[in-house]
């Protein structure tokens, strides 16, 4: 919730010094406001199971997740990435994220409402992951530790809430912007990479914050077509 507010705050201050154009501040209002709302629609809808792909995807999380201390070691001797990884995991963070919703949201009001509703919605799944699952943080532990329900941050490991966030806002761009979705997945996949370089994920957590990111994002989106 914290963090929900900074990101409105910096969205409003990012919007103020344009008020000129009253447009632009009225289609960021209008994001927040209708891709709140739109949570109630997105619960309402009856949930789809494809069971090919919900197979797959925890096959390749199952998968990661047994290269967990593998590739943390791996990563720990790329240390002089960390600087350039500090700067890629903070455009998920409040000021990070009020500057993109604010440049994609400014001229276009639906996509505005789109990159708020399913980022809410985002993170309310990967959040209730995160505490249901109870994994240990490569910080917390030598190895991926599983507690299972807690309300403990250094055993919320799984899915990386920063590639989660990341890959619902590339899979929503790129629903608006096609010809550049692999420059947003790229942007995505870096944040990934970053979790990991930080110390802060696993491997399996990131790639199952990209497929959290992406299956949360899709169904927002399929959800609001299907609105009345």
């Amino acid at each position: 919730m914290r963090k929900v507010v900074l990101v409105l705050l910096v969205i409003c201050c990012f919007g103020g010094w344009a008020l000129a154009e009253e447009a632009g501040f009225s289609n960021l209002i209008y994001g927040v406001v209708q891709g709140t709302k739109d949570l109630k629609a997105v619960y309402s809808q009856p949930v789809r199971v494809d069971y090919k792909k919900s197979a797959l995807a925890f096959l390749g999380t199952f998968t990661a997740s047994l290269l967990d201390k593998s590739v943390f070691a791996a990563s720990s001797s790329l240390n002089f990435l960390d600087p350039v990884a500090e700067i890629i995991t903070k455009t998920v963070e409040p000021i990070g994220l009020g500057i993109m919703y604010t440049a994609f949201g400014w001229k276009n009001k639906e996509l505005a409402r789109k990159i708020v509703g399913s980022s809410l919605f985002t993170a309310i799944n990967t959040v209730s992951l995160k505490h249901l699952i109870g994994k240990a943080r490569p910080y917390a532990s030598s190895r991926p530790l599983y507690i299972g329900p807690n309300l403990k941050t250094d055993y919320n490991s799984f899915p990386s809430g920063h590639t989660s966030l990341s890959f619902s806002l590339a899979t929503v761009l790129s629903s608006e912007y096609p010809d550049y979705s692999v420059l947003f997945y790229s942007w995505s996949s870096c944040v990934g990479l970053s979790r990991i370089l930080l110390e802060r994920h696993w491997i399996g957590d990131v790639v199952g914050g990209a497929i959290t990111g992406t299956a949360s994002a899709r169904f927002y989106l399929e959800s609001v077509r299907e609105e009345p």
